[in-house]
């Protein structure tokens, strides 16, 4: 595991994602029920097209309860830790050791393998979470945190102001993470071959010289 420092949301970390299947997005390469999800070859397009234009895809766009979330983020976090006597801390990116696949935990926790996932949603979103808890959705992701940052437990704790608090405390499941890690090989082997396709087609070497003499000319223009 590696632990990238930089500020979830900046321009580092969308840099250090680029063409990196992540945790929140497993879903699409693998169902809850561990069979490969019919997602997963247009999501490895989408990454390989990120790899060969050497930028993120990802939308920035927000939603009124997104926005919301991030705002009541820290208070959300000062109540986990008030009520379950632990102390956390930011983290930027974490990445298996060969950098091929990553995951974003909003904390660590500290004297713990351990990382938290904090919600802030809409009031029926929670409830929703207080009474049928998260569901078997989440399954790849937490999974798959478990699996990239090496941890023994992911809490995912949602926070609204007006109701009471909802945790789920999630352990390794060592079959489906098996499951997990031979299918993430397999799709990232789909999507590197995917680069090398596009690359040997000569498509993105012939647009790069087309590219040159106008960056050199660029150069000259600003003598």
């Amino acid at each position: 595991m590696k632990l990238h420092d930089c500020e979830q949301g900046s321009a580092r970390w969308y840099e250090l994602r680029v063409g990196v299947p992540t945790a929140s997005q497993f879903h699409r390469i693998v169902t809850p029920g561990g069979k490969l999800s019919k997602q997963a070859r247009g999501y490895a397009f989408r990454l390989a097209a990120e790899t060969l234009l050497g930028r993120s895809l990802e939308s920035l766009a927000a939603t009124e309860w997104m926005d919301r979330g991030k705002e009541l983020e820290p208070e959300a976090v000062r109540m986990y830790e008030f009520d379950h006597d632990a102390a956390t801390r930011p983290v930027g990116f974490v990445t298996t050791d060969d950098g091929r696949l990553g995951a974003s935990p909003d904390r660590l926790v500290e004297g713990a393998r351990a990382a938290l996932e904090i919600k802030c949603p809409a009031p029926q979103t929670h409830l929703e979470y207080m009474l049928d808890g998260f569901g078997a959705d989440y399954l790849p992701q937490v999974q798959g945190q478990l699996l990239v940052g090496e941890f023994d437990w992911v809490d995912r704790y949602s926070y609204h102001p007006e109701m009471p608090p909802v945790l789920a405390r999630t352990g390794r499941d060592e079959a489906y993470i098996a499951i997990l890690r031979a299918a993430l090989a397999e799709f990232c082997d789909l999507k590197d071959e995917l680069v090398e396709r596009a690359r040997r087609a000569g498509l993105f070497a012939e647009r790069r010289e087309i590219l040159r003499p106008i960056d050199q000319l660029a150069e000259i223009l600003a003598l």
